[in-house]
């Protein structure tokens, strides 16, 4: 599959009405949720093992607080979609045409401009040649 529509396509009716998306201030929002949920069972998995004397307490303690974190976090929970993002309406192509037309005749125009200022900005040079080759003379 080459997007996530295909996967969704799989998933029972019921299911593909759900939401599968974070918008971005939910995405900072899970991501700092992430890190603390970590930060605060490494900090709990440190004191067990060490109470404990086992390292594989002070594991399990983080590996349990990573999936904490992850139930948390990955599901789209509502908190984490309240800043839809409002897209632009989608342009057909009888709209697309006179629009790329109109600029191409834009930039003609700009171009022709700037061609004749160009050409302007070299005749007085040529005629302040000619007065002095006259003066000279």
């Amino acid at each position: 599959f080459r997007n996530m529509d295909g996967i969704i396509m799989m998933l029972p009716a019921p299911l593909q009405r759900l939401s599968t998306h974070h918008d971005y201030p939910g995405q900072r929002k899970a991501e700092r949720i992430f890190q603390v949920v970590l930060v605060v069972s490494g900090i709990i998995g440190f004191g067990v093992g060490y109470h404990t004397q086992q390292l594989s307490h002070a594991i399990f303690t983080v590996l349990g607080g990573a999936v904490l974190a992850s139930l948390i976090v990955l599901p789209p929970w509502p908190c984490f979609r309240r800043h839809p993002l409002n897209w632009q309406p989608v342009i057909t192509e009888d709209k697309k045409a006179p629009a790329a037309e109109e600029k191409k005749e834009e930039k003609k125009t700009e171009k022709e401009e700037k061609k004749n200022e160009k050409k302007e900005e070299k005749k007085p040079e040529k005629n302040n040649d000619k007065k002095k080759a006259r003066k000279a003379e």
